[in-house]
C-alpha cells in the first residue's frame, strides 16, 4: 500500500496544472500574478501547491527550500522556489528573478483558525507587488469554499479564481491504482466510486482497509473481503469534523440522518428551530464542501462521506433521530394540512413496502383524496423525492401511484397529466379511453 503516493503523477489535475504553468511563465517574462486555490478539506489543495513549487523550480524560480514546514510534503518533492508555511507566507532572500510565494490555507494554523480577514502573523516585507525595476512575484493562496483568499492589500498584476473539484471517475480509479499498486476488483471499484472523486477520503478507505485486513491480493488483482469502514477512516471524518463549530456538527449529524439531500426546512424541524435562525451554521456546512448546493438543492457531497457521519453515531443515536424525523414531518403535515391525516403515518423510517390507501372518489370529482392531494403537489413542481418526503413515503411508492394516474389519463408525462385533470368532466379511465380512440 503506497499511502504516500511517493513519486506518483498528480492525478486529475491537468486543466489546473496548465493554468499555473501559464502564469509561472508569465512571472518569467515579468508578470505577477495571484492564483486564488478554493477547495473543501482533502480535496488536494496542498497536493497542487506541491507540484506548483516542484514546476516553478524546474522554470527557475528563486528559493531553495522545502515547502514541508507546517505541513509534511511527499517525500519525492525537490526543492521549493519558496519557502511554504501553513499560515504564513514564505520568504525568499535577495530575489534576483520571479519570486513564488506559497500560502497554504492561512486562516488556520496548528493553533487554531483565525477570523476571517485578518492574518495570523505578518506578512514579510520582501515584495509583493510589481515595483518599477523590481522582480515580479506570484503568489499561490489555498483557501476553503466561502471564505475568500486570504491576502495582503495592494497585490498589482493578473489575479485567477482555481476551484478543485471531486476527481473524475477515471482518475479516481487511476489514484486507486497507484495508492493499491495493482487493479482493484469489481467490487472495490464500486466502494471506490462511492468516495465521490475525494483524494483523502479514498486515501484513508484504501489505507485503512489495507491495515485491517480488508483487502486480498489475487494474482493482479486487489479484492475487497470486507463491508465495513476501516476506523481510520472514521477517525480522519471525526477529525475534520471536530475543526467545526458546534452547531455546524449537529446540523451535519441531523442532515446527514435525514438522507443524502438536505432539506432546510426538515432540518430546521428536527432541531426545533426556523431555518432564518440555521442561516449561520448553513453557511458553514456549506463552507466546508461537505454539503454542495447548485442552487435547486442541497446534497451531501458523496454517499461514502454521508455514511461515515451517520456511522459516527451509535445505532441507537442514529435510529431514534430516523424515528423523531418521521414523527415529527407527520406531526407537521398533519398541522400544516389536516385533510392529509388519511394517508398512512409510520411509526417507522419509510419503506418501499408502504402503499397509499385506495379511498373512494370525492363527490363531483374523479380523483380521490390521495390522488387530488398528489396531482396538487405535481402541480406545486415537485420531484418525486419531495413528494416522499412531504407526505413520509418512499420514492418508489409515489411513482407507482403516478404511473396508475398516468395510465388512467392515457398521459406519460407529469405536465399531460396536470392537463388531463384539469378537462371538464376528467375522470380516471376517461382519458385513456379517448386516447385509444
Amino acid at each position: 500500500m503506497n499511502s504516500t503516493l511517493t513519486g506518483t503523477p498528480l492525478r486529475g489535475r491537468e486543466r489546473e496544472m496548465r493554468l499555473i504553468r501559464e502564469v509561472l511563465e508569465r512571472g518569467l517574462r515579468g508578470g505577477s500574478a495571484v492564483v486564488a486555490v478554493e477547495g473543501m478539506p482533502g480535496i488536494g489543495k496542498t497536493r497542487l501547491l506541491q507540484e506548483a513549487a516542484a514546476l516553478a523550480a524546474r522554470l527557475g524560480y528563486i528559493g531553495g527550500n522545502r515547502p514541508d514546514a507546517g505541513r509534511r510534503a511527499a517525500p519525492h518533492t525537490p526543492p521549493a522556489p519558496a519557502r511554504r508555511v501553513r499560515g504564513r507566507a514564505g520568504k525568499c532572500h535577495a530575489p534576483a528573478g520571479p519570486t513564488l510565494v506559497l500560502l497554504d490555507d492561512p486562516r488556520r494554523t496548528p493553533h487554531g483558525a483565525h477570523a476571517p480577514g485578518v492574518l495570523p502573523e505578518p506578512l514579510p516585507a520582501g515584495p509583493t507587488r510589481e515595483r518599477p525595476g523590481g522582480d515580479p512575484v506570484v503568489w499561490l493562496v489555498t483557501h476553503r469554499p466561502g471564505e475568500g483568499p486570504l491576502l495582503p492589500g495592494a497585490l498589482a498584476g493578473r489575479s485567477e479564481r482555481l476551484p478543485l473539484g471531486p476527481l473524475g471517475p477515471s482518475s479516481t480509479l487511476a489514484l486507486a491504482r497507484d495508492l493499491l499498486g495493482a487493479t482493484p476488483s469489481p467490487s472495490l471499484v464500486q466502494l471506490v466510486d462511492r468516495v465521490g472523486g475525494h483524494p483523502r477520503l479514498l486515501i484513508e478507505l484504501l489505507t485503512g482497509l489495507g491495515e485491517e485486513g480488508g483487502l486480498e491480493f489475487v494474482d493482479d488483482e486487489v479484492r475487497l473481503r470486507t463491508q465495513r469502514l476501516p476506523a481510520r477512516l472514521v477517525t480522519r471524518v471525526r477529525a475534520t469534523l471536530g475543526r467545526f463549530s458546534p452547531a455546524c456538527r449537529q446540523l451535519l449529524h441531523v442532515a446527514a440522518v435525514l438522507g443524502d439531500e438536505v432539506v432546510y426546512e426538515d432540518v430546521a424541524l428536527m432541531l426545533r428551530t426556523s431555518v432564518a435562525a440555521l442561516l449561520p451554521a448553513l453557511e458553514e456546512v456549506e463552507a466546508t464542501g461537505v454539503v454542495r448546493n447548485d442552487g435547486v438543492r442541497a446534497a451531501f457531497a458523496n454517499p461514502l462521506l454521508r455514511r461515515v457521519i451517520t456511522d459516527s453515531m451509535p445505532d441507537s443515536l442514529r435510529l431514534s433521530l430516523q424515528r423523531e424525523g418521521v414523527a415529527l414531518r407527520a406531526a407537521y403535515r398533519e398541522r400544516r394540512e389536516p385533510h392529509l391525516g388519511i394517508w398512512p403515518a409510520p411509526s417507522v423510517v419509510p419503506t418501499a413496502a408502504e402503499g397509499l390507501r385506495e379511498a373512494p372518489a370525492a363527490a363531483g370529482s374523479g380523483l380521490n383524496e390521495q390522488q387530488r392531494i398528489l396531482v396538487g403537489l405535481v402541480g406545486e413542481g415537485l420531484t418525486n423525492q419531495q413528494i416522499a418526503r412531504r407526505l413520509a413515503l418512499s420514492p418508489h411508492t409515489v411513482n407507482y401511484h403516478l404511473r396508475k394516474l398516468y395510465k388512467a389519463f392515457g398521459v406519460s408525462s407529469r405536465i399531460d397529466l396536470l392537463s388531463a385533470v384539469e378537462q371538464p368532466g376528467a375522470t380516471p379511465g376517461h382519458g385513456a379511453r379517448a386516447h385509444q380512440n
